[in-house]
């Protein structure tokens, strides 16, 4: 029974390494803004607020590209955490690509994961896969009723 236990874990991990994606080309790049240029869309989400706004990555590999953001919030106990779902469309000189992501907040930051849109690549981007982080996410009080918030954009392509 050992031996069968051993067996089938091997057959486990090598079907794992061979069925799992292969992720390279991580492109990373800063994003910093004020919350305050946030503007209420038409379609607003029942128990939260849905909000767009525009930022210019800074930084590394997407410096300079801009981000067109959907964001839905929805806040818990009284804004203690919440959860909260993005769309983003990237735009570049050289071409652009959308992705959605969802997450949580709390007292101690944020972080979230997603997707690229399939097909949603143009340009350079053309056939772009793959997924999308935000990490290190801070939202810092600005002293007027805003938040600066600031995080590492990641994008992972996966690899041909």
């Amino acid at each position: 029974m050992k031996i069968n236990n051993q067996v089938f874990s091997a057959v486990a991990i090598v079907t794992t390494l061979t069925i799992a994606p292969a992720w390279a080309d991580a492109q990373r790049s800063n994003v910093a803004f004020n919350n305050g240029i946030g503007e209420k869309t038409v379609n607003q989400p029942a128990n939260g607020v849905q909000v767009a706004y525009q930022v210019t990555l800074q930084g590394d590999e997407l410096y300079g590209c801009s981000i067109d953001i959907v964001e839905s919030l929805y806040g818990r106990d009284k804004g203690a955490w919440g959860i909260f779902d993005i769309a983003g469309d990237v735009k570049c000189s050289s071409g652009g690509f959308a992705y959605t992501f969802s997450s949580a907040w709390d007292g101690n930051g944020f972080h979230a994961s997603g997707d690229i849109g399939a097909g949603s690549g143009s340009g350079d981007f053309e056939g772009i896969a793959g997924r999308v982080v935000q990490l290190g996410g801070a939202a810092a009080d600005a002293g007027d009723g805003t938040l600066d918030i600031s995080y590492e954009l990641v994008i992972d392509k996966a690899s041909d």
